[in-house]
């Protein structure tokens, strides 16, 4: 297994999130936390990118509820002796509202200078007419087979302090400059024909090709159609403003 050498901020946080899970598992809250960093930090730090944004993946509560126990867990004699209440933000929460597709409760904050998403390990069951999914939790295997590319999929395990690869392409397509789905390409863009425009920027901005077979769904006239039915506008602007950047 790879692993990754830390900044001295992204280390602190690491010990932060680990105290905070050994507190919630000491205050009867099931077992303790299993905390992964997630997705475009793990390829990014892989690639000897420094990136301030990271994703940070609970595997059995909502971020939303993690954020709140590590305020709480920092307000104690235990957590003030290590840090302060200074180390934390405001939260800002991102409800769960069903019809956006928000099931389950989300936390932003910033914490040591870094800007954390914390986030459960989720899967995904999408609907034909729309690309907001439904969400549920998920096993790590689950939340690495929903994401856009093989190269997102990957995780940092703060306790093994490895990075994991649960597809078992991510590295191997890195290492090949590929972009490739997790899951089949058809449905992986069928069920968001977004991921169509996300897996060409990262191809752009990362100088990979694109993988034979999801270039070949790319052009499925169905898929097109998904593309033009299913995505805004507005999005799609998004879109080809990253890739411009």
């Amino acid at each position: 297994m790879s692993r990754l050498q830390l900044s001295k901020e992204e280390a602190r946080l690491r010990d932060l999130l680990l105290d905070t899970a050994d507190y919630a598992g000491s205050r009867g809250c099931g077992e303790t936390p299993h905390l992964r960093f997630a997705g475009g930090w793990v390829r990014d730090k892989l690639l000897g990118i420094n990136s301030p944004d990271i994703d940070i993946a609970v595997n059995n509560m909502t971020g939303l509820k993690f954020a709140h126990m590590m305020k709480d867990f920092v307000s104690e004699p235990n957590g003030r002796r290590k840090y302060d209440m200074e180390t934390l933000s405001r939260i800002s929460e991102i409800p769960a509202r069903p019809e956006q597709s928000k099931h389950l409760e989300t936390a932003t904050l910033k914490v040591f200078g870094l800007a954390i998403d914390l986030v459960n390990l989720r899967k995904e069951t999408y609907s034909e007419d729309s690309r907001n999914p439904q969400m549920e939790f998920g096993t790590p295997e689950e939340d690495a087979l929903r994401r856009d590319a093989t190269i997102n999929s990957l995780f940092y395990n703060l306790i093994t302090e490895e990075v994991e690869d649960l597809t078992g392409m991510g590295l191997l397509d890195m290492q090949h400059k590929i972009i490739r789905t997790p899951l089949t390409p058809f449905q992986t863009f069928k069920d968001d024909p977004l991921r169509v425009l996300r897996c060409i920027r990262f191809a752009s901005r990362l100088g990979y090709s694109i993988d034979a077979d999801a270039e070949s769904a790319m052009r499925d006239p169905s898929i097109q159609e998904s593309l033009r039915l299913k995505i805004t506008r507005e999005r799609v602007g998004v879109e080809v403003e990253k890739m411009l950047k």
